[in-house]
């Protein structure tokens, strides 16, 4: 299918819905087509092949894809906190957590010149650990606090757009 004709003809009898698309939509589609097709098969507009250069950005084989690491869950979380009014109590919340870390681990460092038993220096540093632990923990918690109003607010306008928007029409 190396002809622009041949290509229109197979995508209208695939996908009846293109019979609308303009003359400039054809053009991109079939240049979309091309582009990828020679990316696949790696042979040019003239036949010879091409070399194609790694990058170190993609290691993934031909053909196969790497996954997203972000979830739904991590998207919509990042969405709200890119939209948030808490940005500046967000920012808070994560320097006085960073402070109370640095006085926890200071104070073990601290107690550990006044232990001079290897068993109470270690309870000492499992104390400090425990605490820091519980700091995170605690940020963690509040971090969330502090996304339900905007979690609540991003729900209600994706739910006041959706209520807007007119029913789909179905073509058989």
């Amino acid at each position: 299918m190396d002809d622009f004709e041949t290509f229109k003809a197979s995508r209208e009898k695939m996908d009846p819905t293109s019979r609308k698309m303009s003359d400039r939509q054809w053009e991109q589609a079939y240049a979309a087509y091309r582009s990828a097709r020679e990316r696949v098969s790696g042979s040019g507009s003239d036949g010879a092949k091409k070399k194609h250069r790694r990058t170190k950005t993609s290691p993934s084989s031909r053909g196969s894809h790497s996954p997203t690491s972000v979830s739904e869950l991590g998207q919509l979380r990042r969405i709200v906190r890119d939209q948030s009014a808490y940005s500046d109590l967000r920012l808070i919340v994560d320097i006085l957590a960073w402070i109370a870390i640095g006085i926890v681990v200071l104070a073990a460092v601290v107690t550990l010149f006044y232990y001079t038993s290897v068993p109470a220096s270690i309870v000492s540093l499992l104390g400090a650990a425990v605490q820091v632990i519980g700091i995170v923990l605690a940020r963690l918690l509040v971090q969330v606090f502090i996304d339900i109003p905007d979690i609540a607010l991003h729900r209600s306008v994706r739910e006041a757009a959706l209520r807007k928007a007119p029913p789909r029409e179905v073509e058989a």
